[in-house]
């Protein structure tokens, strides 16, 4: 499996990603998320768990958590941005207050880059009034 660093939903910069590494096939690869940061924090926070992400067809996706899975829809609008909808999760029991900040911002996300066929990066931009 490929790895996932996911941004919520500030602008940063990994590992040589640059705004021109568009044309990655998402659809690819199941994608494991290694990390994530949102809005105010000053570092990464780890998974410590294997959270995967599969982009199962032209327009839906799936994410599976500690314990759930959820599914959803996306459409890319054109290279490098992304429409992410609302996902439904199975409510099984107790997945990690990660995964539940996981599943909450991903939906969040508006653009995408990738290095080569082995990593992505999801981000998003917090718009205020």
């Amino acid at each position: 499996m490929k790895t996932l660093k996911i941004i919520f939903p500030i602008l940063v910069l990994l590992l040589s990603c640059e705004k021109e590494d568009v044309n990655i096939d998402i659809k690819s690869n199941k994608w494991v998320v290694v990390k994530m940061k949102s809005q105010g924090e000053p570092t990464f926070t780890e998974t410590g768990e294997s959270y995967v992400l599969e982009f199962t067809s032209d327009t839906t996706y799936k994410l599976k958590l500690d314990v759930n899975s959820c599914f959803g829809y996306y459409e890319i609008i054109n290279s490098g941005n992304i429409t992410i909808s609302l996902m439904g999760c199975t409510e099984v029991c107790c997945d990690s207050d990660f995964a539940e900040d996981l599943s909450q911002l991903f939906p969040k996300m508006t653009e995408y880059y990738g290095k080569g066929n082995n990593q992505i990066l999801l981000r998003s931009f917090l718009i205020t009034g």
